[in-house]
């Protein structure tokens, strides 16, 4: 079972408990709808939870209501049950709150089964919305997921995955190198899903700079294919090509989170000036290959610059 399975189980068998050892407590007639309410209204991250929490209040509060009032002036019968239901589903799916029908159709069956509709019933069945929700709301935002500390996790692995792929790129040009780096972006595409729901759970100070930072290694890596794809294409060896290679595994001791593709660029340009002052190519084979291993060149830089555009985005990244 997967982390996310194991936290979210976790939640619901504690508001879930929680709520019914509260309505119990407070002796609510229909206590256990509070522990039914709370489970209901757990989700996998803080963010769902605050835009689905809200939509469920609005729309279980109108059901309640709703009910409320017509069985007590239209009578507890099949039909006006059905025409609550009727309006009930209606209005919740046209202001986009969905969420809340389940939840709002259990408390307007108390309405319907009771035998006496007071104020202060009313009021209960309110009480044991806030109490369902309200426990769920402390639970999500409560509950020690270590959220930015998973966050941490996962960009430790993005960066040796760039590592791993770059000196991946440097030792081996076999065909089955292809499989070999595509499993690269089959592993940061999981990293990347596992990533998005901690975001989520990141409420306060979140400038989403952990999630930027993960993107940016996502096109590295795409850029990183790139230049993989054009090495394959060159057919004539080259001394420009192992100049090249050196290059890359420099740079492969330079990923983390510090801006070091600012020193990294420093080389880049000295390469980039030799093989621009150097004699011009003699043969149509050597002037494909150098016209390869230019367009390389450029896609390096591409490479650094993503990671320096993403530190003046966020000068002081920790």
């Amino acid at each position: 079972m997967s982390r996310q399975l194991i936290n979210i189980s976790l939640k619901q068998v504690l508001a879930g408990v929680i709520a019914l050892i509260l309505g119990y407590l407070l002796d609510l007639q229909f206590f256990t709808t509070a522990s039914a309410g709370a489970i209901l209204s757990i989700q996998l991250t803080k963010r769902d939870f605050i835009q689905i929490g809200i939509k469920r209040l609005i729309s279980s509060f109108f059901a309640i209501t709703l009910g409320a009032v017509m069985f007590k002036y239209l009578g507890q019968t099949f039909l006006y049950f059905s025409l609550f239901l009727i309006i009930f589903v209606l209005f919740s799916w046209i202001f986009k709150m969905p969420e809340g029908i389940v939840l709002g159709v259990v408390f307007v069956t108390h309405f319907y089964v009771i035998d006496n509709i007071t104020l202060n019933f009313y009021l209960e069945e309110l009480l044991v919305l806030l109490l369902s929700l309200g426990v769920a709301f402390l639970v999500n935002m409560f509950y020690p997921e270590l959220s930015k500390n998973r966050m941490y996790e996962n960009m430790h692995k993005v960066d040796d995955l760039v590592e791993e792929y770059i000196l991946a790129i440097v030792n081996d040009f076999s065909s089955n190198s292809i499989n070999k780096l595509e499993n690269y972006k089959d592993t940061l595409n999981k990293i990347m899903n596992e990533a998005q729901m901690v975001d989520k759970n990141i409420i306060v100070q979140n400038d989403h700079r952990y999630m930027t930072y993960l993107y940016m290694r996502n096109l590295q890596i795409s850029t990183l294919s790139d230049i993989y794809n054009n090495l394959r294409k060159i057919k004539h060896n080259h001394e420009y090509t192992k100049m090249i290679l050196d290059y890359l595994k420099e740079i492969s001791n330079n990923i983390g989170f510090s801006n070091n593709a600012e020193k990294c660029l420093i080389t880049y340009n000295e390469l980039s000036s030799y093989f621009i002052n150097s004699s011009l190519p003699k043969t149509r084979e050597e002037f494909e290959t150098r016209a390869r291993l230019f367009v390389i060149l450029n896609e390096i830089e591409s490479f650094l610059n993503l990671k320096i555009e993403f530190h003046q985005k966020y000068p002081n990244f920790s």
